[in-house]
């Protein structure tokens, strides 16, 4: 029952909405030294392929396990990680670099956990680091606005699944700043995994126009995103001619889930040094 609570997202993110964590969620492994893209993807994999030699309740305990390690690293070097920098902001709560810290490190530690967490209390879990790291967000806003950071507020949105919130959000910012590239290739990345495929579509291409130097990678990122989705597009037609009307429905679904990308997060590298 706790799996099934999960999967019950509280927005309108539909199935491509999922896959679109997926890439997040691996880059986070590999920050994390865990296992190879490879033997993430193989772990799920092989659930499926050795249920001729075991029985379907160890296969799901084996995928327990991994999930929970994975998980359990991610508090381990996150929860190290912020402990120090809550340390600096007891002492200095206004300094706006700690701020962008905290709210970086809560926003990637909670999107790991929510991905790859199995249970309610997981999903409980990275909504709450999701929410602390809008809390730090919201402090850095009231010193100082930036468009980055109203970004990665939508971001957090977006990974807890609340399609509704960061759709909004991300309207707003494209209206008050619409020359910043990357609110209107998030923009896109949120109708895209609504299923608004047009809508997504014409944000990309507003991206790739207000970045034309490509100073955010929004260009590159919404390039990438329409050739996926044309890509989506043509191995549905050519699907859709050849099988029969009765198979159209499922090719459509699929096809509707095959993508996969992170939010694009601009994390204001001056103050940081780094970035998601």
């Amino acid at each position: 029952m706790a799996q099934q609570s999960k999967k019950k997202s509280t927005s309108n993110i539909g199935p491509a909405g999922k896959a679109l964590i997926v890439v997040f969620a691996v880059l986070m492994a590999l920050s994390l030294m865990l296992p190879s893209l490879s033997s993430i993807f193989s772990s799920s994999s092989s659930s499926s392929s050795s249920s001729e030699q075991t029985t379907d309740a160890d296969s799901s305990s084996d995928s327990d396990s991994s999930e929970t390690d994975y998980v359990a690293k991610a508090d381990e070097k996150y929860g190290a990680q912020v402990a120090t920098l809550e340390e600096k902001y007891a002492s200095d709560p206004v300094n706006l670099a700690t701020l962008l810290n905290l709210g970086k490190d809560y926003m990637t530690w909670g999107a790991y956990v929510r991905y790859f967490g199995s249970t309610d209390a997981d999903t409980s879990h990275a909504n709450e680091l999701l929410s602390t790291a809008v809390k730090y967000y919201d402090e850095y806003l009231a010193i100082k606005d930036s468009d980055a950071v109203r970004v990665d507020k939508a971001l957090c949105a977006y990974y807890q699944e609340d399609g509704t919130s960061a759709l909004q959000q991300l309207k707003e910012l494209t209206e008050s700043s619409p020359d910043y590239g990357p609110a209107w290739a998030n923009l896109g990345l949120v109708y895209e995994a609504s299923g608004d495929d047009d809508s997504a579509k014409a944000a990309y291409a507003k991206a790739q126009e207000t970045d034309p130097n490509d100073e955010y990678g929004a260009k590159t990122y919404a390039t990438q995103r329409l050739a996926s989705m044309e890509s989506s597009d043509e191995t549905s037609d050519s699907d859709d001619s050849s099988a029969a009307d009765a198979t159209a429905d499922t090719t459509d679904d699929s096809a509707s889930s095959s993508t996969g990308a992170q939010g694009l997060t601009d994390t204001l590298s001056d103050l940081t040094g780094s970035s998601l």
